[in-house]
């Protein structure tokens, strides 16, 4: 038996490139990333150069010396600059679609070729956002659930292990990068009633300003037209409780009447304090009934009281996103004898949320309950 080889070789390098862009374009965090360590999602490159399966991401802290005055010796007085380093694993998930074969693509009205690839782009980009949504959160509960019930943890550990939220801080209600609506007495202890609020939002951008007395250093914002901003991700039932909530209605009420060069940038819900606001579904839900009493699987850590979300205050390099030369894949196979052809998707890399000296370095997690839709 003789294989004929076909003339498409180069296809699946022009779908690979155009795959990185639909990605890339469409991705819900775009706006967020970039290779520089101002961005909230850090993009690293290092391996798409060199050979590897992990990434190192430098940490270091501001110089917080009173210095030397006068003519006091400067020399043997230096200032050591606090160091730190996380490391990102990569990996590979894939997909596929299979045609049934020619005489399945004759009868259909559509293009079953063009749709199977623009899925399997839609696909990657949602896979990559879920992985964002649940390293920031410190999600590992495989059997977490989104409102509608649907299963979204299954890959919750894929590429790295998300750093947990402390479980000291979450029975406490508070901690260097948590905060829990009741924070009081802890995710235990949280109500139906215990609403996202302005204050809520405050109380946690204070937290990411100042630094905590373990040395941890303070969350680095993002600067926009010279002013230092954080970015706050809540999930649509979060939203509502805000929106109906009387002293951030009225707040926004007269943001737009002083115009649009205030602060409320393209997409987001609105702004809060120098906190961005925007909305997305993939924000950590829990139901208590189905995935068990908090955001770990094996049912480790402090139970939560009643279903909760955990909302996410972000600032720069909250977390990474390892590139490498194939960091998005699109492959197309043949089968029976050319009938049928099947398109194949991956990614290769890795995300995580960075850590510093095990502490999360960008992101502080909110917890709340939220009023009930469906």
């Amino acid at each position: 038996m003789a294989n004929t080889v076909s003339d498409s070789g180069l296809r699946p390098e022009l779908w690979q490139k155009v795959l990185y862009k639909n990605v890339k374009d469409n991705l819900y965090f775009s706006k967020f990333m970039g290779t520089g360590d101002s961005n909230i999602i850090q993009i690293k490159e290092d391996l798409k150069k060199d050979r590897g399966d992990t990434i190192t991401v430098p940490l270091t802290t501001k110089l917080i010396g009173n210095g030397i005055t006068g003519d006091d010796e400067l020399e043997g007085n230096e200032e050591a600059i606090s160091a730190y380093s996380d490391s990102i694993a990569i990996d590979q998930v894939r997909n596929a679609v299979r045609m049934t074969g020619e005489l399945d693509e004759q009868t259909n009205v559509y293009d079953m070729r063009s749709d199977a690839k623009d899925k399997l782009s839609m696909w990657a980009q949602e896979y990559l956002e879920r992985q964002f949504f649940l390293k920031l959160g410190g999600v590992n509960n495989t059997s977490l659930t989104d409102v509608a019930g649907n299963v979204v943890g299954t890959r919750a550990a894929w590429s790295n292990a998300p750093a947990r939220v402390p479980n000291d801080d979450i029975g406490a209600g508070y901690g260097d990068r948590y905060l829990c609506a009741d924070y009081s007495n802890g995710l235990d202890s949280l109500a139906a009633t215990d609403l996202i609020t302005p204050e809520l939002i405050s109380r946690a951008k204070v937290k990411a300003e100042t630094k905590q007395a373990n040395g941890m250093p303070t969350m680095r914002p993002i600067k926009i037209d010279g002013e230092n901003h954080y970015v706050l991700f809540i999930h649509p039932w979060q939203a509502f409780d805000l929106k109906n909530n009387a002293t951030y209605a009225q707040a926004q009420r007269e943001a737009q009447i002083r115009g649009r060069s205030n602060p409320i940038f393209t997409g987001a819900m609105g702004v809060w304090d120098n906190v961005i606001i925007h909305v997305h579904e993939y924000v950590p839900f829990l139901d208590i009934d189905v995935a068990g009493y908090n955001f770990y699987s094996g049912g480790a850590g402090v139970v939560a009281g009643v279903d909760a979300f955990r909302a996410l205050l972000c600032g720069a390099q909250a977390a990474v996103l390892a590139t490498t030369k194939k960091s998005f894949i699109m492959r197309e196979k043949d089968f029976d004898y050319g009938n049928k052809v099947g398109h194949s998707t991956g990614i290769m890399g890795g995300v995580q949320k960075i850590t510093y000296n095990s502490v999360d370095y960008g992101v502080i997690a909110l917890d709340t309950a939220a009023t009930a839709l469906v």
